[in-house]
């Protein structure tokens, strides 16, 4: 599973709750919200904690003039996971809240959430499928896979390309935006082993999203291992977990679970990081959360070599390592994407060995 870690601050910062006196506002609190990575935000609300059901609040540029400070409670940690932010505070009772923004009818809205609110609102699991955000979900399957999963009965596209990096994919803008691996039982065991899964998870762990979902329950995988001793290959697999936390890890029972599994996991990718999303935290936070900036993507093979000729167009003279540093690849990925544009009569080799170099074809 992905997500947002809590950070704590080592200045413990507080979360402060105030009042502003002599006022019949509907909203007569100001809460203060140091988040991890983003500074503080300000919301007025109608209670000083949320009890059997969410308190509507309402976000401010600052902390009043006016506001009187009633309350000041040390913060274990306060991270904000995709459109919520998550509150742990120092003391026995009223420890843990959620505050949520969401979007109606073109207004922002925020609500503060209490484990008691959450538990008296009995709330379902809702799956989110990429049909919610106007879209159908377009899987790209890698040209490697002999029986892939084909998602029938899912409202998904699906074409077949060549992926840098994992089996299925969404691919957005020629990036790869989210990325799953599929391995059996056997599979997943010889890798282990070997020392592959190691090499494909650190490859994983550089898109967004990315998961590891395994056809067969760890069990499985244990009785596929041949010649390993099975409490060995469960520190294999528990260090691999710690190592690669980026990694969505998931052990399913049959094939069918694993495909469903999977259309669900990619459908919430597609749906976090939809273009109605974004905007919405742009505008709760006034910028980006650290979330989702800065996080690499991949390219894949087209959208690479593309890259690679626009810019040799406009005069740039590759090597390897530019071409590998320029689309965030190994060198010898970068080596077979300049390669290939050569057999296509793209680009000109210049040179040999260390010294050899990718330059246009003169027209």
């Amino acid at each position: 599973m992905t997500s947002s870690i809590p950070v704590i601050d080592p200045d413990a910062p507080t979360f402060r709750l105030g009042r502003i006196p002599g006022t019949s506002t509907r909203l007569p609190y100001i809460v203060r919200l140091p988040i991890s990575g983003e500074g503080r935000i300000f919301l007025a609300t109608r209670e000083t904690w949320p009890r059997s059901s969410d308190a509507f609040c309402y976000q401010l540029p600052s902390w009043p003039d006016e506001a009187e400070i009633i309350e000041e409670v040390p913060i274990e940690a306060c991270w904000r996971a995709g459109a919520a932010v998550h509150l742990v505070l120092r003391r026995r009772t009223n420890r843990r809240s959620l505050f949520v923004w969401t979007k109606k009818g073109g207004r922002t809205l925020v609500f503060w959430r209490s484990e008691a609110s959450m538990r008296a609102a009995r709330p379902g699991i809702r799956v989110p499928l990429a049909h919610a955000f106007g879209e159908r979900l377009s899987i790209a399957v890698d040209m490697g896979e002999r029986y892939p999963w084909r998602f029938a009965g899912r409202d998904a596209a699906i074409e077949r390309r060549q992926l840098p990096v994992g089996d299925y994919a969404l691919v957005r803008d020629d990036e790869i935006a989210a990325v799953v691996e599929r391995k059996t039982a056997a599979d997943f065991a010889t890798a282990a082993v070997g020392g592959q899964l190691g090499l494909v998870l650190a490859e994983l762990g550089q898109v967004r999203h990315a998961a590891l979902v395994v056809e067969g329950r760890l069990s499985d995988v244990l009785k596929a291992a041949d010649r390993v001793r099975p409490g060995w290959l469960l520190n294999v697999v528990a260090a691999l977990q710690v190592e690669h936390p980026r990694v969505s890890w998931m052990f399913a029972e049959t094939r069918r679970l694993a495909e469903e599994w999977a259309f669900r996991w990619l459908s919430a990718a597609a749906r976090i990081d939809a273009p109605r999303a974004l905007p919405l935290l742009e505008r709760a936070i006034g910028e980006v959360p650290a979330t989702y900036a800065g996080r690499p993507r991949l390219l894949d093979a087209v959208a690479r070599r593309a890259i690679l000729l626009r810019e040799a167009e406009a005069g740039t003279i590759w090597t390897s390592r530019a071409a590998a540093a320029r689309c965030g690849v190994t060198k010898a990925t970068a080596l077979a994407d300049l390669a290939a544009l050569v057999r296509e009569r793209r680009l000109a080799v210049q040179g040999r060995g260390r010294s050899r170099s990718y330059l246009r074809i003169p027209s």
